[in-house]
């Protein structure tokens, strides 16, 4: 709140030049205690044109409160409270909003909180709330919430004072929060620029507007390279339009190509388990997409325990559900590769009916006892993104999906080459009958095997929680795609899992750049097609005796 009160001091400045503060002060007390406290109808009125009229900063926070209508009054002081203290609480902090706009504290100094219900409210009318329009503008430039102060900003465009440009002046001296910031600039340089009277004074205001690089600027320029009657500038922003334009066609290809890898990243965390079990058993495993779903709800339930039963409001619940969500995708795994797998291996038609089947049990199962539609709160760690520059932000979410792919597959990778458990797996997906005869316990590899194929795709449904609802269907979202990835890279093949998961995740992105997204997904069907019958064993096939069983 010091920012606030910043603000208004300095905006007073602009406003009060000249006039009796002391005095002035005074009479607003009255004016405000009369519409707190009217001694007849049409007082309350009266007091807020008159508030109105006289255009002081210290009087604005007030005003905003009965714009906003959250004005109290507690022990005979106007107050109005902010945002919630916690999730659903229903306690807010108090505000005094005359004289001074600061924190309402107890005698330790203590800020202190309340139920609104517990407040004596205000109840101001909407016909009276209208008499405050001819300061709307001005009434949130101070605002606490940096998306109310630039919206603020935007609304001085439209108003006709003509201090305006100096009055933003003085609260942007004062911004703190980037965004808002960079949007205010632009809103005072985009007025500066049209009060240009100079050539060399709109080239400055040109180059201020393209330093600055807002949201709007590139349309700012436009606008104005039509309709200026300054020849020199006119020439000057149209070719700053061109420079920005070109800069944004090579961002839109950088967050194409980001877009991509991201996922690619979701692509190889699903297709990963499915290309180590279809290379050990050959199951075409359809109910694969349904252990990334029980992964999602499996983090679901952590946060529903830990916030809901447990009370733990942290993003603690989202590191426990990594391995949880594992355990649990791992153990429905190891019960159908037992219960149905194990009766059908080598034969991949009979598998792909009956694991087809296991899905739509498994979707029906989900919808029953969770609904359509659940979400998961992404931890506060992952919320915004990197800004490489600007117009250019990577989510942090999607760089934590693609951590955790790298992570995932150096581990996979491991545990089949530098593991005796991996020496099993790899010895069992090339030859059974030897490995049997070797006295490795096939079928004991074949359960570890599904636990650990069902485990990654689960890890993936985790993931997936970051960018998107839990919802039953979810899985065969992606099953498809993650066959795609399987065939195209090579079955069993990690390494082609990476390479083709990253390609189908960029040229999908790259597609649906230029196409809609229907007509980009055949594309890549196409293309796979086209692929498969110059190399129909993939990426990285097989070779010598392997490629001949």
């Amino acid at each position: 709140m010091n920012y606030t009160i910043k603000v208004w001091a300095g905006i007073a400045l602009c406003l009060l030049m000249g006039k009796n503060a002391a005095a002035q002060s005074d009479s607003i007390g009255i004016l405000i205690s009369q519409v707190l406290d009217p001694p007849h109808d049409s007082a309350r009125s009266m007091a807020l044109h008159k508030l109105v009229a006289l255009r002081d900063a210290s009087s604005f926070p007030f005003l905003g409160a009965v714009n906003d209508k959250k004005i109290y009054v507690r022990e005979g002081k106007p107050v109005t409270t902010g945002e919630e203290t916690g999730e659903d609480s229903g306690i807010f902090p108090l505000y005094n909003l005359y004289p001074e706009n600061t924190p309402v504290t107890d005698a330790s100094g203590k800020p202190v909180a309340a139920e609104a219900g517990s407040l004596q409210k205000v109840d101001i009318s909407r016909t009276d709330r209208l008499s405050l329009g001819p300061v709307l503008a001005y009434l949130n430039l101070a605002n606490p919430d940096p998306k109310k102060r630039i919206i603020a900003y935007g609304q001085l465009l439209t108003t006709s004072d003509s201090s305006k440009m100096n009055i933003l002046a003085e609260a942007l001296q004062l911004e703190k929060d980037k965004d808002a910031l960079t949007a205010g600039k632009e809103i005072l340089f985009q007025m500066k620029l049209n009060a240009s009277l100079s050539e060399t004074e709109a080239q400055a205001y040109i180059d201020s507007l393209d330093s600055n690089w807002g949201e709007n600027v590139t349309n700012i320029l436009q606008d104005y390279a039509a309709s200026a009657k300054l020849p020199a500038a006119k020439a000057y922003a149209a070719g700053k339009v061109t420079a920005l334009e070109t800069l944004q066609s090579r961002i839109e290809k950088a967050q194409n190509l980001f877009s991509g890898i991201s996922l690619g990243s979701i692509l190889i965390l699903i297709a990963l388990g499915l290309a180590i079990v279809y290379g050990l058993a050959g199951i075409i495993n359809m109910a694969h997409g349904e252990f990334m779903m029980i992964g999602a709800y499996a983090t679901f339930c952590m946060q529903s325990l830990f916030i809901d039963t447990l009370g733990i409001n942290s993003d603690m619940f989202f590191f426990v559900s990594l391995p949880v969500s594992f355990l649990i995708a791992g153990v429905f795994g190891l019960i159908l590769e037992k219960l149905v797998i194990r009766h059908l291996y080598s034969r991949p038609l009979e598998s792909l009916l009956a694991t087809w089947g296991v899905s739509l049990i498994l979707v029906q199962l989900a919808r029953s006892i969770f609904g359509d539609l659940t979400a998961v709160k992404a931890p506060s760690f992952l919320a915004g993104g990197w800004q490489v520059m600007p117009h250019l932000i990577l989510p942090f979410n999607r760089l934590f999906i693609i951590g955790l792919t790298i992570v995932v597959v150096s581990l996979t990778y491991l545990m089949l080459y530098r593991s005796r458990l991996g020496i099993r797996i790899r010895a069992v997906t090339q030859n059974r009958s030897m490995s049997s005869c070797l006295g490795v316990e096939t079928r004991k590899v074949d359960a570890i095997t599904f636990f650990l194929g069902s485990g990654l795709a689960g890890l993936a449904g985790c993931a997936m929680t970051l960018i998107g609802n839990v919802v039953p269907d979810m899985g065969q979202t992606y099953i498809v795609d993650s066959f795609l990835v399987v065939v195209t890279g090579g079955v069993g093949k990690i390494a082609g899992a990476i390479v083709s998961g990253l390609g189908i995740g960029f040229l999908t992105k790259v597609l649906e750049s230029f196409y809609e997204a229907v007509y980009g997904k055949v594309l890549i069907l196409a293309l796979i097609i086209i692929f498969l019958q110059f190399k129909p064993r993939g990426l990285f096939p097989d070779k010598g005796r392997i490629a001949e069983d």
